[in-house]
């Protein structure tokens, strides 16, 4: 067991593809900890933060055989991320969300541009997925499916000044958010962060 801890984390993650569970406990000891700070720190809540440790590495055990990872505390904290992101859109807190956006867009800005891409389609499906039902379909119709608000209506059966308020709250909302976002990468950039 202990020379376990001698191995280095590419080492540890060989072992762990042939099935060698002292291995994968080893890796589990090694970043566990770090792991569970960075999602409570977000989530302000033990088991759930937990949970997302948990997933994390159950997953990560699951899908030994075919996952390739060159990079082992990057692909961890980045899973921890999303994992956080999807714990917090899954409560009704919108504040939550918007929060996470923030904080997690400018550890963003050390990456590639092809990560920070897909980072913000997935923080953009995450916030749409927090909506609350009625405006995230209004929201769906109309911006990825190309309905008008009369269309909407028509197919809702509600008024079209409603669908309207909802793309209107949703809009100023993303905007808002989008915007911090952008100019938090623009701070982070400039400052060589």
């Amino acid at each position: 067991m202990q020379l376990y801890n001698t191995f280095n984390d590419n080492e540890l993650f060989n072992l762990i593809q042939t099935g060698d569970q002292a291995a994968f406990g080893a890796l589990y000891r090694r970043y566990w900890q770090s792991m569970f700070n960075n999602s409570f720190k977000r989530l302000k809540n033990k088991d759930l933060s937990q949970d997302v440790v948990q997933n994390i590495f159950t997953d990560l055990w699951e899908r030994r055989e075919v996952v390739r990872i060159e990079n082992i505390p990057a692909y961890l904290h980045t899973a921890v991320r999303f994992q956080t992101i999807k714990q917090a859109a899954a409560s009704p807190d919108d504040v939550a969300i918007t929060d996470l956006f923030e904080t997690d867009i400018v550890s963003v800005g050390r990456a590639d541009d092809t990560l920070i891409g897909n980072e913000v389609k997935e923080l953009l499906r995450l916030w749409i997925e927090a909506l609350p039902e009625k405006r995230r379909e209004i929201f769906i119709l109309h911006y990825f499916r190309g309905k008008s608000t009369e269309e909407i209506a028509e197919s809702l059966q509600i008024s079209q000044k409603t669908v309207q308020n909802q793309l209107h709250t949703a809009t100023t909302a993303i905007k808002s958010h989008f915007d911090k976002i952008i100019l938090l990468e623009v701070i982070s950039s400039l400052l060589g962060v």
